[in-house]
């Protein structure tokens, strides 16, 4: 595993109070896979077209794969429908959490971790029948193991396709390692010096700002604002100084190409400003000159002129 490879959590505003406590510790929410959102996930395990007896066999299999706790991640900080999902349309924000540190540790904790990219797909895994068919005739203690651990596997790391923009990343860790709240919250607490850094969202109000930027100093980690950018549709991000950064599908880095007046990453360094900041009087006195809607509305037939101008569009 590389030591710099790092996860993205998101969550909504309300989450902040909450993401650190006193004792140095973080929290992560965690959930039984019964209880996710994506209520086809089973279905991509095996063809459930077939005969009641090897389907109450297979269930009895999964019910005793799917009692671990588990908590999703991204491998991005910038997908857009995430941020709009998890972080209540980017007024929330996102954790960037050290994969690697975090594995050690929970393995020092004896918890038996195990982190796992999912694999998109819309129809079962090829192989799955086969052990299923196996364990169940046969019914040996050693083809049921196999059996159970290629479901386990299945279950929790298969999605549909249609959820591939997540680029989601999941962990499993054993019960013991977690505190139950109740039935509905599970938390994992992890040492702070975890996160790298703190995104805040674009639409983040100026009070989450303010606490996450304190939670980021007493972590002692990282600080960015996402930015919305006017000449691409990738963010980008600032830091307190307003040090533009942005995201190479890896890492969060430093980024020196930038506009002086809006701080957008630039990919050519021929001007000091972007082309939208560049815009001046004359630019838009000429944009206004070469706009001849203009010329019929100060000739008053401009409705005029649209009225016979959809009336040709509707005819052609």
């Amino acid at each position: 595993m590389e030591d710099n490879k790092n996860l993205y959590k998101y969550m909504g505003p309300e989450i902040a109070d909450k993401f650190l406590l006193q004792n140095g510790s973080c929290s992560l929410k965690l959930s039984y896979l019964k209880d996710y959102n994506d209520p086809f996930e089973f279905f991509l395990t095996i063809d459930y077209n077939q005969g009641p007896g090897v389907l109450a066999y297979y269930n009895e299999m999964i019910s005793m794969v799917t009692q671990q706790p588990v908590t999703c991640f991204s491998k991005s900080p910038l997908i857009t429908p995430m941020w709009a999902h998890y972080a209540s349309n980017s007024q929330g924000f996102v954790a960037e959490i050290n994969e690697a540190a975090l594995d050690e540790w929970l393995t020092s904790k004896k918890s038996d971790p195990s982190f796992g990219d999912i694999d998109y797909r819309d129809t079962p895994h090829e192989g799955m029948q086969g052990l299923l068919d196996r364990a169940y005739v046969i019914s040996k203690p050693r083809y049921v193991g196999w059996l159970q651990q290629a479901i386990g596997s299945t279950a929790y790391f298969t999605k549909q396709t249609c959820w591939s923009y997540e680029q989601e990343r999941r962990l499993i860790v054993d019960e013991e390692n977690i505190e139950k709240i109740n039935e509905a919250l599970l938390l994992l607490y992890f040492p702070a010096k975890f996160v790298t850094s703190l995104v805040v969202g674009a639409k983040a109000p100026q009070t989450l700002k303010d606490k996450i930027k304190e939670i980021s100093e007493l972590i002692g980690c990282k600080y960015y604002e996402k930015r919305i950018g006017k000449s691409s549709t990738t963010p980008f991000f600032l830091d307190s100084q307003n040090n533009t950064y942005v995201f190479n599908n890896k890492e969060i880095v430093l980024h020196s190409e930038r506009c002086d007046s809006c701080k957008e990453p630039k990919t050519h360094s021929d001007s000091k400003l972007c082309s939208w900041c560049s815009i001046n009087e004359f630019h838009e006195k000429d944009a206004a000159h070469r706009n001849s809607f203009r010329m019929l509305h100060h000739a008053g037939i401009l409705e005029q002129y649209i009225e016979k101008f959809k009336e040709i569009g509707k005819s052609k």
